[in-house]
């Protein structure tokens, strides 16, 4: 069996791969996820990790939702429904829309991909805000299209410069509500005078709400009531974040039939798998679970901005289950110090923002630890 290393493959394509690949795909950056408990074990030899930078739910998944995926497993050898009926039907039924307007996919980003497939081609464009989550671009690119990323205004979607952007060229434009990594939103007359404003023919505006569940701010408008404007919306779900099912990978967008028809085109069969539809439902059922997720979320924040407020830094009012924080400097070195200390954030100088952090509203205990290892790495300092 030799030495018992593995033979590597040589780790950079060979020339001719830049010739026959498409030169958006190329220049693509890769996703950049948060670090995973796993890897910091074997780069740092910790073994008390807590990761807050991702935004899961610290309380995990709904027990229902475990039960429900464990009952499923002994058929786990026969493909799902590949249009998911009976999950289907349960969100059209809690959100009010007929089945013709849900379309379900692996994580709600594949969704915004299904939508750049479906309506960006080389040389159209998609507007995004400038920090904002990546998926956007990187989906976009993917099928040749070009960004037109629009500065934030105090942490915020500037509408007014979104709806200035727009050109005979514009297919997309994503908003998520709240945004991420800024956890902002924008009220509703502001985001009813954009909508309005906008061109009704040409272009799909995408609407991302991954954690609408967690908005205390009762003027932040609702992706739903926009489904019948004149021009198309889609809007975009996922039970990764409050319903804690981020490792099955499944999300949810709501559209006109028309839209979810042509999305339907190019998805993939049995995109979402069958132990996620079953979790999936039962957590849609299961809502003293999320109510205590929301209820553990808002005493986690108010501790957080409190505690971050007292350390001096600059706080990004959040309405999200995160908070981001922005320091006098390169945030690079705070970040790994915490990681040292087994604790696992999120920098935002891949997002454009260098100077900040951003972490997940974890139980009372982890918020409690991540004030402490940071008020002890900025004494360092």
């Amino acid at each position: 069996m030799g030495d018992g290393k593995e033979k590597v493959m040589g780790r950079k394509p060979p020339e001719w791969v830049n010739a026959i690949v498409p030169e958006h795909v190329l220049a693509i950056p890769a996703y950049v996820p948060g670090k995973p408990i796993e890897e910091v074990r074997r780069e740092l030899g910790i073994d008390d990790i807590v990761k807050m930078a991702s935004n899961e739910n610290p309380l995990g998944p709904s027990p229902k939702a475990v039960e429900a995926a464990q009952r499923y497993l002994e058929r786990a050898h026969i493909y799902p429904e590949s249009s998911a009926p009976e999950l289907r039907q349960a969100l059209a039924s809690r959100f009010g829309l007929p089945t013709s307007s849900v379309i379900l996919g692996n994580g709600s980003d594949e969704i915004m991909q299904l939508a750049a497939h479906v309506f960006i081609r080389p040389g159209t464009e998609a507007i995004i805000g400038a920090n904002t989550f990546s998926m956007y671009r990187i989906s976009v690119q993917a099928f040749g299209g070009k960004i037109r990323a629009v500065p934030l205004k105090q942490h915020r979607f500037d509408l007014a410069a979104v709806a200035a952007a727009v050109n005979p060229n514009t297919r997309l434009i994503f908003l998520a509500i709240p945004n991420s990594p800024t956890g902002t939103v924008v009220s509703r007359a502001e985001f009813d005078d954009f909508v309005n404003g906008l061109p009704e023919n040409g272009l799909l505006l995408v609407i991302d709400e991954a954690y609408r569940e967690y908005v205390r701010e009762r003027d932040c408008p609702n992706g739903t009531d926009y489904l019948s404007k004149r021009l198309p919306v889609l809007v975009l779900r996922t039970f990764s974040k409050i319903y804690g099912l981020a490792g099955l990978r499944i999300g949810y967008g709501f559209a006109a039939p028309w839209v979810i028809e042509l999305l339907n085109r190019v998805r993939p069969p049995f995109n979402v798998n069958a132990l996620a539809q079953a979790a999936a439902v039962a957590a849609l059922e299961d809502v003293e679970h999320v109510q205590r997720s929301v209820r553990n979320t808002e005493v986690g924040m108010k501790f957080l901005e409190e505690e971050l407020s007292r350390l001096g830094v600059e706080v990004i009012p959040s309405q999200a289950n995160f908070l981001t924080f922005c320091l006098n400097r390169d945030a690079n070195q705070v970040y790994n110090d915490l990681l040292s200390a087994g604790i696992i954030v999120r920098p935002l100088a891949s997002f454009g923002m260098p100077r900040c952090i951003r972490v997940t509203i974890g139980t009372q205990e982890q918020n409690q630890r991540f004030v402490r290892a940071l008020r002890n790495v900025l004494r360092r300092e």
